[in-house]
């Protein structure tokens, strides 16, 4: 284990780089796509109340008379620093306007996730303990049908069942008070099973793969001749092995979480990152857009190289390969 530990270091500091660089090209790419939508935050809010002149003198207050390139340099270093500018649309600093829906994000998706890993898990390896047994194959078709469902269509099943005709839970948050989350936590369950039930059913079949290769394997076997219990079994020789893989799938499985959340956002009118992200487009509110992406993005690239780090660790041929 400790020789494992040395090229950790260097594969951090490369994972990082690759990141920031990915981070970089997102917002470049956010950024010339957003100065492609017609018109600009002085033509949305003023069309129709100022004059030509008084557009221009607006468009210069807002510092859109600006070539683009310098524009988002100016912008970019001043979000290095911690600010990220002040909104075209309220005035407001970005930081402030984006952290109350950022909160609210944070829940959802840290609800989901709390819920995702442990469900993940237990049905992957009930099903793969059992391979072709009756629990096998309904683990393994329900898994398979939540994975072939689009989020939003999942989201309108349940809300024309559930919620409208039998009135079970509400179907939107609409007029909802975010700080009552907690008090109203039957808000949350219609979100959190669409966006649990679309990212675990891929990694529940990856966990009884898993599972399943592993308890075939020579080892496994003499473990049973000599009588190891079947709870030492699954946890120090079985869990380790197969959940190896199943790292490198939860990688891809949190940036599914992170667009499911916002799709969810989105179907349910959760006043989060999402909503904000919307009203940010409409009004072409390019600090507001660029610091969300900067954020999620950020937060992607941490989730993803930390599970990287993980799934090294766990798994002692690509610790070989990288020392290699």
């Amino acid at each position: 284990m400790a020789g494992n530990s040395r090229p950790l270091p260097r594969l951090l500091l490369r994972r990082a780089g690759l990141g920031a660089g990915q981070l970089l090209v997102l917002l470049v790419l956010v950024f010339v796509l957003s100065l492609l939508l017609p018109g600009d935050a002085a033509d949305i809010q003023n069309n129709t109340l100022l004059s030509e002149a008084q557009q221009q003198t607006a468009r210069h207050l807002l510092g859109l008379d600006v070539a683009p390139v310098t524009r988002f340099l100016d912008w970019l270093g001043a979000a290095v620093r911690g600010d990220f500018g002040t909104s075209y649309a309220s005035g407001a600093p970005v930081g402030t306007m984006i952290a109350g829906p950022f909160l609210v994000t944070a829940l959802l998706a840290g609800s989901a996730l709390v819920l995702l890993v442990p469900l993940a898990v237990t049905a992957g390896f009930a099903a793969g303990t059992r391979p072709g047994s009756a629990r096998d194959r309904v683990i393994t078709a329900i898994s398979i049908g939540f994975d072939s469902i689009p989020d939003f269509v999942l989201a309108v099943l349940l809300v024309t069942f559930l919620s409208i005709r039998l009135d079970l839970l509400p179907a939107t948050f609409l007029g909802v008070d975010p700080a009552a989350l907690a008090a109203r936590p039957e808000y949350l369950v219609l979100p959190l099973v669409v966006t649990v039930a679309r990212v675990a059913a891929p990694l529940v079949r990856l966990v009884r793969a898993g599972v399943i290769d592993v308890m075939d394997r020579p080892y496994i076997v003499a473990a049973r001749r000599l009588g190891v219990g079947r709870v030492s079994l699954l946890a120090r020789h079985i869990a380790p092995n197969a959940l190896a893989p199943a790292m490198q799938e939860f990688g891809r499985t949190g940036d599914g979480l992170l667009s499911g959340v916002l799709i969810v956002e989105a179907v349910f009118a959760v006043p989060g990152i999402a909503s904000e992200l919307i009203g940010a487009i409409g009004n072409r509110d390019d600090p507001v857009i660029l610091a969300i992406v900067a954020v999620t993005g950020t937060l992607a690239v941490v989730v993803n190289t930390l599970i990287d780090m993980a799934g090294y660790r766990m798994n002692p041929q690509m610790a070989a390969e990288q020392r290699g």
